[in-house]
This record gives C-alpha cells, structure tokens and sequence, in this order.
C-alpha cells in the first residue's frame, strides 16, 4: 500500500520552455490529447460535503441508437481513469467484453488531496492498527457510499443511458477494501466487482466483521466479483486475502459468483493493468 505514493500507471505532460520540443518540433505545435467520447463533470456532494471530479467515457455505438448500457464505476479515478477507460474500450473492440459505460471518480486537486481524500471515502473506519501510518480523516465509507447511491447514480442515469441494475466497481487497495465492504453492508448498490490488491488487513480485518454481520441475516448474496493481487506484494495484503477468499468459499453463498486470481511476478501496482482486463472479462463473462 505504501507503493501507493509513487502512482499507479499514469501520464506525466511535460512542460517545455518556448523552442524546445521533441526532435525538430516546437512544443506549442503539439496538438493537446483528447479522449474521444469522454466528458468530466464537477458534482458537489452534500453528503460527504466536498466537490467530485465525474469522468464519463461512452461506449463506441453510443450515438447510433438507443440502447442502454452497463456501468462501470472506477474508484481512484485521478490515477486510472484513462487505464480503465481504454482497456474496457480495447476489450469491447475485441467483443472480448461488452461495450460499457465507464464513470470514473476523481478529486482533481493534485496527488496528496487525492491521497488523504480517498483514506476518507475508502475506508470503513480508521485503521487502529496503523499499520500503514496515520490517516486522520479515514472512516468516511458509509457517507461515500450514500453519496453514490443518493447524488452520483442519479446524475449519471439522468444523463445517460445507464442502466440502473447493471453497476460495476473496480478499485484497487483500499479501493478493493471498500469494494468489499459495500458487498456486505450495501449489497444492493453494485452487481459486479473487481477488486484488486485489496487492503482486507485494515483495522485488524474489519471486513470480517461486516461479512459475519451480513451472513447472520443471509444465506443468500447476488453478485459477481473478481479479486485479484500480484504474488511480490507484501504479506499485509496477500495473507488476509487468502483467508478471506477460504471463508468466502467455506460460507457457499447462493447467488454469489466469487473469483480469485493471483498473479507471478506483479506487485501491489503493477497488477493493476492485467487484472482489471482479466476482472472485466470474468465479471461480464458467461
């Protein structure tokens, strides 16, 4: 988790003095990147009482009729928008998945505002244990999670033609904690789930009492998720994800469809691109 200060897979725009430029090119005769079919929108939260950065991409066919598509919501947007946009646009082109909407949740106010901002939306509670040092305003999970289901589900599904009974989440760390905990605390927000490098430790296994409060009232969980970790994280991370995957196992949820795959040789970061392809083609596939 600690990798986390250095960045998943970004872009970082160089900025050049007049006169410089790549070969023989000056630098304000390079064109500026867009994103076909991708917009971004600033949503105010009264719930969490902050101001969001929305990034929407539409699927390819969007313009041509009128279906209505599934929606995948990225969290930790401000690193991995542009990752999780393309690679579901890749996978789609390849109908190696379906075409989706891709809504991605960002902050916009550089890398550590996004960093103690997602410790307060991605986490159930503080962590007591600090095993990752201190997270003042951690434990806002509960509030992020009414914000997505009262002010960030209707904005995009007044707008677009999303639909309402197909939402994806795709988080990494404690992305992948929070991801988790909303299966047990509010099962109903999202059917689908990828959750990669989890941080499952946090707060001496909080998760663990989430799934044992939701299993005392159901047999029953309607869902698919994918989690995955890279085999050279650390142990914080890969020990409590094995336990969890064994207890998910031993519980036989009906209706739950649980995936788990490991990946040789990719770090805590560096799995993120291959096992959110790899999430994407499970949780949408047959």
């Amino acid at each position: 988790m600690r990798e986390l200060r250095f960045g998943f897979l970004f872009v970082m725009f160089m900025v050049l003095a007049p006169g410089e430029g790549w070969g023989n090119e000056t630098a304000w005769n390079v064109p500026a990147v867009t994103v076909e079919r991708s917009a971004q929108y600033k949503l105010e939260s009264k719930i969490v009482g902050d101001v969001f950065v929305i990034q929407v991409r539409l699927p390819q066919s969007y313009a041509a009729g009128g279906n209505r598509y599934p929606v995948l919501y990225v969290l930790d947007a401000d690193k991995c928008f542009g990752l999780a946009a393309d690679t579901a646009d890749w996978l789609a082109w390849a109908q190696e998945a379906p075409e989706v909407i891709v809504v991605g949740i960002a902050y916009g106010r550089g890398l550590e505002d996004w960093w103690q901002k997602r410790s307060r939306d991605l986490t159930p509670t503080k962590d007591a244990s600090k095993l990752w040092g201190e997270f003042p305003i951690a434990g806002g999970a509960a509030k992020f999670q009414e914000f997505l289901a009262a002010e960030l589900f209707p904005f995009i599904e007044s707008r677009f033609r999303a639909r309402p009974d197909d939402r994806a989440l795709a988080g990494i760390s404690i992305g992948g904690l929070f991801g988790a905990c909303t299966l047990f605390t509010r099962p109903t927000l999202f059917q689908r789930y990828i959750l990669i490098s989890p941080a499952f430790i946090w707060d001496h296994k909080r998760l663990w009492q989430h799934e044992a409060e939701y299993q005392a009232k159901s047999k029953a969980l309607a869902a698919i998720v994918f989690t995955a970790v890279g085999e050279a994280d650390e142990q914080a991370i890969l020990t409590p994800w094995a336990e969890f995957n064994r207890l998910i196992q031993e519980r036989s949820y009906a209706g739950l469809r649980w995936l788990a795959q490991s990946f040789p040789g990719e770090s805590h970061i560096s799995v993120l691109p291959g096992a959110l392809a790899r999430g994407l083609k499970m949780i949408y596939g047959e």
